[in-house]
């Protein structure tokens, strides 16, 4: 059987396989590392032990071995091929296919560490590489998101007086709720992106986890936030910043109600999330989309 493991790295128009046997090159190994633990742990005063708070990762080493030996290129050509990604000022992405069920293809960005290429003789070369991942999560690459409108609160249609009275409906849809389902390994941490009309929106987020008790986060605004027709609010938890038309000039930190705010963190499956908006002044098109990428370890 042909194995179908694969890795490549990406940056910008360019793409480069880790390994290219017509070029001359294969790999070793690679080597996607496991992400530092940042401990957070204090010695207990009066007893053996310690008060163990850890929860968070630091950032993750990846590493390749290649084996440049030719023909199809020379090897020391070989090795260039690999400079433009490891410059310090870039970030490329590492993209992978491991041999498992469906494929799944993960990646993560990645800056360099290491560039080592000893000459040891004119028939092949070593080429060890390696890199520093600032997210210790290997994410898919396919974004996946989830929306809920709130539905139309204008006034309806117009009236006529036939031989009875008849009304016609407003442009609008009814409410809708979203479902936020991650299958990753680890929680995700959305971004809410908020389409206007509408002033003083509320996101709730309920979730349904089978093992746990139920758990909420709301996203609310001070009163008299409003986002107009054509505009929205990113509110992004996992860098937890709030902007205005996905514009880093413009900070709306603070029309968060924080009193009544938290950053939601959802659980992977079997949790699902259920989305909903209110709010006033809202049309058809009001709405909230959550933006993800499922997270995993390996």
């Amino acid at each position: 059987m042909t194995c179908i493991r694969r890795a490549w790295l990406v940056l910008g128009s360019r793409t480069l396989e880790l390994e290219d046997r017509d070029a001359g090159y294969s790999t070793d190994e690679l080597n996607l590392g496991y992400p530092e633990i940042r401990e957070n742990m204090t010695n207990r005063p009066d007893a053996d032990g310690v008060d163990d708070r850890t929860t968070l990762w630091g950032s993750r080493a990846v590493s390749a071995s290649i084996r440049a030996y030719g023909p199809g290129m020379a090897v020391d050509e070989i090795v260039g091929l690999f400079a433009p990604f490891m410059r310090a000022d870039v970030r490329p992405e590492l993209h992978y296919v491991l041999d498992r069920p469906g494929a799944p293809e993960r990646m993560c960005v990645v800056r360099a560490a290491g560039y080592g290429w000893p000459i040891t003789g004119g028939r092949m070369r070593d080429v060890n590489l390696s890199w520093v991942a600032a997210d210790p999560i290997m994410r898919d690459p396919v974004e996946q998101t989830a929306s809920s409108r709130s539905g139309s609160d204008t006034t309806p249609g117009r009236y006529y007086n036939l031989t009875f009275n008849r009304i016609y409906p407003p442009g609008g849809g009814s409410p809708t709720t979203g479902e936020i389902v991650t299958p990753g390994d680890v929680p995700a941490r959305p971004l809410f992106r908020i389409f206007g009309p509408i002033t003083d929106p509320v996101v709730d987020l309920q979730v349904m986890d089978p093992d746990e008790p139920l758990e909420t986060f709301s996203l609310a605004f001070v009163t008299g936030t409003r986002i107009d027709a054509g505009h929205w609010l990113d509110v992004d938890a996992d860098r937890r910043s709030v902007l205005r038309d996905s514009d880093p000039t413009l900070s709306a930190m603070s029309a968060v109600d924080w009193a009544a705010s938290t950053w939601p963190v959802l659980p992977p499956a079997p949790a699902v999330t259920y989305m909903t908006l209110t709010g006033s002044s809202t049309s058809g098109v009001t709405q909230v989309a959550a933006i993800w990428r499922d997270g995993y370890l390996t």
